[in-house]
């Protein structure tokens, strides 16, 4: 395929370093850049960087190849009813933490409003703390980048 052979663009400009191109999808915008001394007849190509999210860039550069071509993609795993679960309770503690609620309070809203009478010592020693510092803690690393390990189903 080469740029050429793209459908329409729903913008394109040129600069410089190249011509840059929004597509736009109903699953989303795909941005791609052209170098400036590549002819339109030149065949796509992809730089992906070798880093930690190079599995999930492979993914996705392949998705692009077969919407591109009109190639099947294959499905997606779904998340577990428990995973499902899980994230939606890291996203609420998440809001609770970036609210700066404490733990306590993000407990008792999310887990058992009775940890609100619990005595300081019992609260420091009970698994309910220890389960919403999890979720904080993983919710704040999924905001900030982890997110992306969704897509390889971890």
């Amino acid at each position: 395929m080469t740029f050429a052979q793209l459908p329409p663009p729903a913008f394109a400009v040129d600069r410089p370093d190249g011509r840059h191109v929004l597509l736009r999808e109903h699953g989303g915008n795909r941005q791609l850049w052209m170098p400036a001394d590549a002819p339109p007849t030149a065949p796509l190509a992809a730089v992906i960087p070798f880093d930690a999210h190079l599995p999930q860039r492979v993914e996705a550069t392949l998705r692009l190849w077969q919407r591109l071509t009109g190639s099947a993609a294959p499905p997606v795993a779904p998340l577990t009813a428990q995973q499902r679960r899980r994230l939606i309770l890291m996203l609420r503690a998440l809001d609770g933490w970036q609210e700066h609620a404490s733990y306590r309070e993000i407990a008792a809203v999310l887990l058992d409003p009775l940890v609100r009478h619990q005595s300081r010592r019992d609260w420091l020693t009970s698994p309910r703390r220890a389960q919403i510092i999890r979720l904080v803690r993983d919710a704040v690393r999924r905001m900030r980048g982890g997110y992306r390990d969704l897509l390889s189903g971890r």
